[in-house]
């Protein structure tokens, strides 16, 4: 941990100037620097909960519902790292405190822990943050990793400093990953048991509408990715189509997706520029496109489009989520285009006035990937 602490007291400086360049950038704001940065904290507000559960995006957040519905103690911190995040964990718990956790620098793990109760940390994801670990591990705070994923990117440059994997990896008490392949790299990295028992980002509400329209609804669209979306939307028949929805990744880059579209396709298309609400377009749409897939970025979720009955398609960039999309396809529920542009519009062409009949597989794959979930509840409880 000493050369670790060096390398904070370094990169300090530079932590301080990048984060005023994201309050410029509307990336963070003075609010949530205060907490990530400097610690500075209402600490009254939150003096008497013990659970902590931490969540870094919007992602991690819509997969803690399982745990907070299902933890016996209910006197739970959120807290997460991202604007989006944050504005939307207030609107779907407004019951409990939620804040920005301060960035992993000693000083601040160490005001922190002196100041509240916490007894117990649950990290949602891909969330390794040293300190945090080896300072909540030194007063008997009970550290549980859900959900726990890593790339092989990641898994990779952990391996480098192996050393340093096993020093952090030892202070979990419990650690749950999202799938057979997480188990073994984290078995492999920390040197410790692991346990597998569903992902819990299948924790979803399941509903089909009766009959959709001939809509596509290509989501989670990043910006790379915006000129090649449009070359695939100009190769469809757009006499097939009622309507096309495109949902930005970052909503604020709405408009120059807008510009960069053709003026005759603008009864037909619709470009989502709020945060939030894109169930309300799956609901709609027979056909989902997912983004993050047509460069090499690691895809996108696809089980909250699945849950609403939509057909998937992606590209072939999605390592962060190869299970789920290669069980999609075996189930004919999904498509993995992998060539080019113009096979993804043609494959979109010949599906879209498809009578798609898939709710009872649908149904059938949830159940299956959400049966366990009680009992790695039952451990968390216990621990």
């Amino acid at each position: 941990m000493f050369k670790y602490k060096c390398f904070q007291l370094i990169i300090y400086p530079v932590v301080v100037i990048f984060s005023f360049i994201r309050i410029i950038l509307k990336k963070d704001s003075i609010f949530s620097i205060k907490q990530k940065l400097f610690c500075i904290y209402d600490f009254q507000k939150f003096k008497d909960l013990e659970v902590a559960i931490h969540f870094a995006s919007i992602g991690e957040l819509n997969s803690i519902r399982f745990i907070t519905d299902n933890l016996l103690n209910k006197k739970i911190l959120l807290s997460c790292s991202t604007l989006s995040s944050y504005n939307l964990a207030k609107k779907i718990y407004p019951q409990y405190q939620i804040i920005f956790l301060s960035f992993d620098f000693s000083w601040n793990v160490k005001k922190f822990l002196k100041n509240t109760n916490i007894k117990k940390f649950i990290w949602i994801d891909s969330e390794i943050w040293p300190y945090w670990l080896v300072e909540s591990k030194k007063n008997n705070i009970k550290n549980i990793l859900a959900n726990g994923r890593l790339s092989d990117k990641s898994y990779y440059k952990w391996k480098k400093i192996s050393s340093f994997a096993k020093l952090i990896g030892r202070n979990y008490d419990l650690i749950f990953t999202k799938s057979e392949d997480d188990k073994k790299k984290f078995e492999n990295l920390f040197l410790q048991d692991a346990l597998y028992y569903g992902n819990l980002k299948f924790n979803l509400d399941i509903k089909f509408q009766s009959r959709k329209r001939n809509n596509i609804c290509f989501a989670s669209i990043h910006k790379f990715e915006f000129s090649k979306i449009i070359k695939i939307i100009r190769n469809l028949d757009h006499s097939l189509f009622d309507k096309i929805f495109i949902i930005p990744r970052h909503v604020q880059y709405s408009e120059k997706l807008r510009s960069m579209l053709d003026s005759e396709l603008n009864d037909k298309i619709y470009i989502h520029n709020k945060f939030g609400d894109t169930v309300d377009f799956f609901d709609q749409s027979k056909l989902v496109f997912m983004g993050g897939s047509l460069f090499n970025h690691g895809g996108q979720n696809p089980l909250e489009a699945l849950s609403r009955g939509c057909y998937l398609l992606t590209g072939k960039h999605i390592g962060n989520f190869k299970k789920e999309y290669y069980d999609l396809d075996k189930l004919n529920l999904a498509s993995i285009i992998e060539t080019s542009l113009e096979e993804i519009s043609k494959k979109i062409n010949n599906l879209i006035t498809t009578d798609i009949q898939n709710s009872e597989v649908i149904n059938n794959y949830f159940k299956k990937n959400t049966k366990e979930f009680f009992n790695m509840m039952d451990l968390i409880n216990k621990c």
